[in-house]
C-alpha cells in the first residue's frame, strides 16, 4: 500500500502546531478484506494533500474542509456528502487547533495570580523575564519559563496564532523592546499593562528609532488591558486579564449578562431544559 501522505502530513502539522484538518471517507463495506485510506488533508496556509482518485469528491470534501478551518472555532464532526449523482459518502473531519497558550512577558508580584487564573483554566502558560530570582518555579508553579532578554527572544520565544500576550515587564524600555516582537508576531492578541499614555510614550519613541506598525499590528494591542469591571487588586485586575482574552479568543463582546435572553453566545443544554 502506498504511503498515506495525508495522515503523515497531519502528524507533522499536530507536531509544529499548526491549524489544520483530515478528512477520512468513512468505508463501511463489509465485504472488504483490506482497508484503503481514502483521505484528504488541509491546513490553513493552503497546503492540500489527498488519497482520493475521483475529483469531484476531492473537490467537494477540500471546500468543506477549508471552510470548517475558517471557522472560529471549528469541531470534529462527520458530515454526509451527496454527489451529483446522488451517490451518499460519510466524511470525518478531524480538526486539530493548537492548545490555547498565554505567554507573560515579566514576572513580577502582578504576574502571579495572571499565571494562576491561565494555568486553572488550562491554558498554556509562559512566562518569559530574563531574572532568575523572579522568574522560578516557587512564583509560577506549573507553567513554562523562558529566562531570556530581548534580543533572544527570536530564538528562544515561540509565538504562533494561538498565543496571546501579556506585556507587563513594568520597565518602560523592556516593554518597547517586548511590544516590537510582540506585534510583528502571529498573536491574535497583545496586552499592555499601563495608562494609555505610557503605550503612546512607547510607540512615538519606537517611530522616531524608524519602527513603523502596520494598521493590522495596531488592532491586535489591547490597553489598557482587561475588562472594565472596576479592578483594583493584583488578583481583581488579572481576571480582567484574562476575561479579556477569554472574550477576544470567543469572538465575544463583553459586557453585563443582565436583560439578555440568552445567557451564552450558543445555547447551552441547561438553557434549553429551563426556559
Amino acid at each position: 500500500m502506498a504511503t498515506d501522505q495525508p495522515f503523515e502530513k497531519w502528524l507533522l502539522s499536530i507536531k509544529e502546531e499548526t491549524v489544520c484538518g483530515l478528512a477520512s471517507i468513512l468505508q463501511t463495506n463489509e465485504a472488504m478484506t483490506t482497508y484503503e485510506p481514502l483521505r484528504l488533508f488541509a491546513d490553513t496556509g493552503g497546503n492540500i494533500e489527498s488519497t482520493i482518485s475521483d475529483s469531484l469528491l476531492e473537490q467537494q470534501i477540500a471546500t468543506r474542509l477549508t471552510e470548517k478551518l475558517s471557522e472560529r472555532n471549528p469541531v470534529s464532526e462527520t458530515i454526509e456528502l451527496q454527489l451529483n449523482n446522488g451517490e451518499l459518502f460519510s466524511v470525518f473531519f478531524d480538526i486539530y487547533t493548537p492548545p490555547t497558550s498565554i505567554m507573560i512577558f515579566g514576572a513580577g508580584h502582578d504576574a502571579i495570580p495572571v499565571a494562576k487564573y491561565s494555568i486553572s483554566l488550562g491554558y498554556r502558560t509562559t512566562v518569559v523575564d530574563a531574572r532568575e530570582n523572579f522568574n522560578n518555579e516557587t512564583n509560577f508553579p506549573n507553567t513554562k519559563r523562558i529566562i531570556a532578554r530581548s534580543e533572544s527572544y527570536a530564538d528562544k520565544v515561540h509565538i504562533t496564532d494561538h498565543t496571546y500576550i501579556i506585556i507587563m515587564n513594568h520597565h518602560i524600555e523592556k516593554d518597547r523592546e517586548t511590544l516590537t516582537h510582540a506585534l510583528r508576531s502571529v498573536a491574535p492578541y497583545v496586552g499592555v499593562l499601563g495608562p494609555r499614555s505610557r503605550r503612546d510614550r512607547m510607540i512615538e519613541q519606537l517611530q522616531d528609532e524608524g519602527i513603523e506598525f502596520s494598521s493590522e499590528q495596531f488592532d491586535k494591542m489591547y490597553n489598557p488591558v482587561g475588562l472594565d469591571i472596576g479592578a483594583e487588586s493584583s488578583e481583581e485586575i488579572a481576571i480582567s486579564i484574562i476575561a479579556e482574552i477569554i472574550a477576544i479568543r470567543n469572538g465575544h463582546q463583553a459586557g453585563f449578562l443582565h436583560g439578555k435572553n440568552k445567557i451564552h453566545k450558543y445555547s447551552s443544554t441547561y438553557e434549553e431544559e429551563n426556559r
